[in-house]
C-alpha cells in the first residue's frame, strides 16, 4: 500500500558538530535544520553569537523588508550564485542592484505576462505528448524541465532554435552536482576570492558562458526580433549604458537557469502530491473542465483556476525550491528578543518555516485549502516565502506562478497520475530542492478525455 503522507526531510537526531555539519551540507542542506526549528520561533548560537536561525515572521520581515540593506546575502550564498565573471541581479547590492532591477523589469510586467501565454500553452501541450509516449513509470522531472526550459528559451531568445537546450541542461546539472554544493572551505570561513577546488577543474560554466556570448553576438548581427524578447531588452539596456556586456550575459543565463529550474521542480512535486491524493486530482480536473470547457487551458483561464493555483501554492509550501536562505548582519541588531553582533549569520530555513507547528495546522499534511482567501488573510506574511520577500523578492514570481498553474491544469486535464509502488521520491537540497534519483509516476490518459483535447 502506498503511504499517503508526502515525503519529508527528517531533522538530525542531535547536534551535528563541525564534521557532521559538513557531511550533511554536502549530502542534503536541509539535514542541517534541527528538530527545534520546526517548533521554536528562534534558535541561536548563545555562546559565540556567530549565527541565529529565525522562524519568527516579524523578525524575518525585519531582515527581508524593513532593514533589507543591513542584511545582505551571506558569503556562502553569494559564492554559490555568483557568475564565473562579473555579477548579476541575484548577487548585487545597493545602487548596482537597483540599476539592474530597473533594466530587467519590462519582461515581467502584466502585459508581457499575457503575451507569454501562447508559449506556455504550447510547452504544456508538448509535455502532455511526451508523457503519453512513456510506458510504465516515468520520471516526470526531465519532462517538466523540458517544458519550462522551452518557455524560458522562447521568451528570452525568441525561439527554441536559438540555444542548444541539451547543452543548457547539461550545464545546469553539472553546476548542481559540483559547484552548487557547500565546500569545506565555506564552513572554514575561507574568503570567496580564493577558488574552491571544484571551480578550478569545472568547465561547464565556461562552456555555457561562451555559448551565451555567441548568442548575444549573433543577435547583434541579426538585429531585433519581430516581438521583442528578453535578449533584445538586455542588449538595448547595454546600448543605453544601463548594463555592461558581462551583466547582459550573466542575467540572460540567470533567467534561463532560475526560470526553468524553479517551475520544473514545482510542477514535478505538484504532480507527485496530486498522485498521492487522487481525490484532489479529480477536483482539479473537474475545475479545469468547468473553467475551460472543451478547450485546453490558456493564460486567460488562469485567474479562474482557483484550486489549481492553491495546489501550486501548497506545493511551494511543502517543497520550496529555495528551502534555505542565509544573510549576514551588517550591523548589530536585535531579532526576536536576541541581540546579534555585526557579522553574524542569519539563517532563514524556509523549509522548516513552511512546516512550523506554530504557524501551520498539521504542517506535514497536503491541504491546498490553506491558501483559500479566508485562511491566507489570517496568516503572517513572512510565514510563507517560496520566492523570498521585500525588495529582493524574485522578479519573476508572477510569471512563474502563472506558468505553473497553466501547465499543471493542462497536464491534469489530459492525464491521470499515480505513485508506483516502491518509487517514493527523496527530497534533497544542494542548490535547489530536487527529487534525488528522479520523480517517478505512472501516467495514463484521464478518464473521459477526448482525443486531441490537449493540443
Amino acid at each position: 500500500m502506498i503511504d499517503p503522507r508526502p515525503v519529508r526531510v527528517a531533522p538530525p537526531d542531535g547536534p551535528l558538530g563541525f564534521w557532521g555539519s559538513y557531511r550533511a551540507a554536502r549530502r542534503n542542506v536541509l539535514e542541517l535544520i534541527p528538530a527545534a526549528a520546526y517548533k521554536e520561533p528562534v534558535i541561536s548560537d548563545t555562546k559565540r553569537g556567530r549565527w541565529i536561525m529565525l522562524m519568527d515572521p516579524p523578525a524575518i520581515e525585519r531582515v527581508l523588508r524593513d532593514r533589507e540593506a543591513d542584511y545582505p546575502k551571506s558569503a556562502i550564498l553569494k559564492r554559490l550564485m555568483t557568475p564565473r565573471e562579473g555579477d548579476n541581479l541575484i548577487v548585487t547590492e545597493g545602487p548596482v542592484w537597483r540599476r539592474q532591477r530597473q533594466a530587467l523589469s519590462a519582461p515581467f510586467r502584466p502585459l508581457a505576462l499575457q503575451a507569454a501565454g501562447p508559449v506556455m500553452a504550447q510547452a504544456a501541450a508538448q509535455a502532455v505528448k511526451d508523457l503519453e509516449q512513456a510506458r510504465g513509470a516515468v520520471d516526470v522531472f526531465p519532462i517538466m524541465a523540458s517544458a519550462s526550459c522551452d518557455v524560458m528559451v522562447d521568451l528570452a531568445l525568441g525561439g527554441r532554435d536559438a540555444i542548444d537546450r541539451d547543452a543548457l541542461t547539461r550545464s545546469v546539472e553539472a553546476y548542481v552536482a559540483g559547484l552548487g554544493r557547500v565546500s569545506l572551505m565555506d564552513l572554514m570561513g575561507v574568503p570567496n576570492w580564493i577558488p574552491r577546488p571544484a571551480a578550478m577543474v569545472d568547465r561547464s560554466r565556461k562552456h555555457i558562458d561562451d555559448l551565451a556570448d555567441q548568442i548575444v553576438a549573433a543577435r547583434r548581427v541579426r538585429g531585433r526580433t519581430e516581438t521583442t524578447d528578453l535578449l533584445d531588452l538586455l542588449i538595448a539596456a547595454q546600448d543605453e549604458g544601463a548594463l555592461d556586456a558581462l551583466e547582459v550575459r550573466n542575467n540572460l543565463l540567470g533567467f534561463l537557469f532560475a526560470g526553468h529550474e524553479t517551475t520544473a521542480l514545482t510542477l514535478s512535486w505538484a504532480l507527485y502530491l496530486l498522485a498521492l491524493h487522487p481525490e484532489c486530482q479529480d477536483r482539479v480536473r473537474t475545475e479545469c473542465h468547468k473553467v475551460c470547457g472543451g478547450h485546453s487551458p490558456s493564460i486567460a483561464d488562469v485567474p479562474e483556476l482557483v484550486l489549481t493555483r492553491q495546489v501550486i501554492d501548497e506545493t511551494l509550501r511543502m517543497y520550496p525550491p529555495a528551502g534555505f536562505l542565509t544573510r549576514t548582519a551588517r550591523v548589530a541588531d536585535r531579532l526576536a528578543g536576541h541581540d546579534i553582533r555585526a557579522g553574524a549569520t542569519v539563517i532563514l530555513p524556509v523549509y522548516a518555516l513552511h512546516r512550523h507547528e506554530l504557524l501551520w495546522d498539521a504542517p506535514d499534511r497536503f491541504d491546498p485549502a490553506r491558501f483559500a482567501p479566508e485562511h491566507a488573510q489570517t496568516r503572517p506574511r513572512s510565514a510563507y516565502l517560496p520566492f523570498g520577500d521585500g525588495p529582493r523578492i524574485c522578479i519573476g514570481t508572477a510569471m512563474a506562478l502563472s506558468e505553473a498553474t497553466l501547465i499543471l491544469a493542462t497536464l491534469v486535464q489530459a492525464l491521470d497520475f499515480a505513485v508506483p509502488k516502491g518509487r517514493q521520491p527523496k527530497p534533497v537540497m544542494w542548490f535547489t530542492l530536487r527529487p534525488e534519483g528522479g520523480l517517478w509516476l505512472e501516467v495514463a490518459k484521464a478518464k473521459g478525455r477526448k482525443e486531441g483535447s490537449s493540443s
